[in-house]
């Protein structure tokens, strides 16, 4: 069988008896000649020699309303597998099979292995596929695309056939965990540029790419084309450069609605400054309630407002980070976290109607959610270090309470 076999089903089966062995060794003889496709790249089975990169992109399309075929539709004619870079893709389509790929020189997909039915929201289901692409088509790094809906703090990945809603930022953390991780993620995703997110990735990813606000799928045109390219003809640029030209890729279109791009890189190594500041900011601002309040609530209003389409926004409540910061009054503390926000943010880019986000978001209501978000955020289950590691918690717990008490929510 080709190398791409069972590979979701790795460690299920354990260990057989001699005769149930040999019976699966004859089954094995007997298959076909023509599933000798499936290892057309590699008949002996060797790992071939590590490039410099490996792309590997995790197509989520198991919902309604979608594209029906992301792969073919928008990404086919971008990339392909050169002398520099391998192109490894996992596409899951709604009532149809998941099915592994590898992307030739020709743009030509090879079928690798039909999954069947997987769950794109279950962490085992991303780990698997990290695993296979590492050690199939190993390289000296590694670029992971997330292409599915996101929602910041809350995570990305739905799989209607599964009805599984979403996989959390710490199942993501999870699976790139038990991988080793990558050099960069980028997701092609509504939300994902939040501070929750980054701050989950650490140690895992260098640089995290996402959409602070909503992402549409029309402004990915010649993005992963141009990253292609990119990673062929220069693959020895530092981590920072790449992230860098990835994200200006997003703006050098005028694709539909990059009025209202937001993309941006963020460096994972600075990250953790950046919460430690913005802790001891709130720190303070909690222990000094009374006269905090009131510049808190300006500031909280004055921010721009993400996800505002529909009624979403009260689904997620999330603000922009560096936004909220600049409108308060001027403190030491507040000019630590700008100028760790500024050491983290490599590049943003917006579109005109876009002015007032800056990269980052947060959660931030600002009064009790129908949706119970407060204590869905803070919940064991939902896992988020950074929810866990800062008393923004706490933070919001007055600001809430103080607003509910004074403005009547």
């Amino acid at each position: 069988m080709g190398k791409g076999a069972n590979y979701m089903k790795k460690g299920i089966m354990g260990t057989k008896g001699r005769n149930s062995f040999m019976i699966l060794m004859i089954l094995i003889m007997l298959i076909p000649p023509a599933q000798a496709t499936l290892n057309f790249y590699n008949d002996d089975n060797s790992i071939p020699e590590a490039k410099a990169w490996t792309t590997l992109y995790y197509i989520d399309n198991d919902y309604s309303g979608s594209l029906t075929d992301p792969l073919q539709q928008v990404f086919i004619d971008e990339i392909a597998s050169t002398s520099n870079l391998n192109v490894v893709v996992i596409q899951d389509k709604l009532d149809e099979p998941a099915l592994l790929y590898y992307i030739n020189e020709n743009h030509t997909k090879i079928l690798l292995e039909d999954l069947g039915e997987v769950d794109m929201a279950d962490y085992l289901t991303l780990k698997n596929f990290i695993e296979y692409g590492k050690q199939n088509y190993p390289a000296e790094k590694y670029l992971l695309w997330i292409v599915n809906h996101g929602g910041a703090w809350k995570g990305a990945c739905i799989d209607e056939t599964d009805n599984s809603t979403a996989m959390t930022m710490d199942e993501f953390q999870r699976a790139l965990s038990e991988t080793g991780g990558v050099d960069i993620i980028c997701f092609l995703a509504c939300l994902m540029g939040s501070i929750e997110t980054v701050y989950e990735l650490r140690d895992l990813v260098d640089i995290v790419i996402g959409s602070e606000d909503l992402a549409y799928t029309a402004s990915w045109n010649g993005v992963c084309g141009d990253t292609n390219q990119l990673l062929t003809n220069t693959p020895d640029l530092s981590l920072e450069e790449i992230g860098s030209k990835i994200v200006n890729f997003f703006s050098e279109y005028t694709n539909p609605y990059s009025h209202k791009l937001t993309m941006s890189a963020i460096r994972t190594d600075k990250i953790t400054p950046l919460v430690d500041a913005l802790d001891q900011l709130v720190r303070y601002h909690t222990s000094h309630w009374i006269s905090s309040y009131r510049p808190v609530r300006i500031a909280h209003d004055s921010t721009f407002l993400l996800a505002d389409f529909q009624s979403w926004a009260p689904v997620f409540e999330i603000y922009d980070l560096k936004g909220y910061i600049e409108s308060l009054p001027s403190s030491p503390e507040r000019t630590a976290v700008l100028d760790a926000f500024h050491d983290a943010v490599i590049t943003e880019v917006h579109g005109r109607s876009m002015e007032g986000t800056n990269g980052l978001s947060i959660f931030f209501p600002a009064k009790k959610s129908p949706y119970n978000l407060v204590q869905f955020y803070k919940e064991n289950d939902q896992g988020l270090d950074f929810a866990a590691d800062t008393w923004w918690n706490e933070f919001l717990f007055f600001f809430v309470v103080t607003n509910t008490i004074l403005l009547k929510y």
